[in-house]
């Protein structure tokens, strides 16, 4: 069994970094960041590295 693709978030604005999974990195992208509310892009998301 695969583990889930996680990525790693980074607000533009308040530069908070959190490591998140498919489905709340859409949420992020459709709502912005969830702790200051920036709006944010594929950009400020990237690939977490696999073990």
């Amino acid at each position: 069994m695969t583990s889930p693709q996680t990525h790693t978030f980074v607000c533009p604005e308040c530069r908070r970094s959190i490591e998140v999974d498919d489905a709340m990195r859409t949420t992020l992208l459709e709502a912005g960041c969830i702790v200051c509310g920036a709006p944010i892009s594929e950009a400020h998301i990237a690939a977490s590295p696999t073990a």
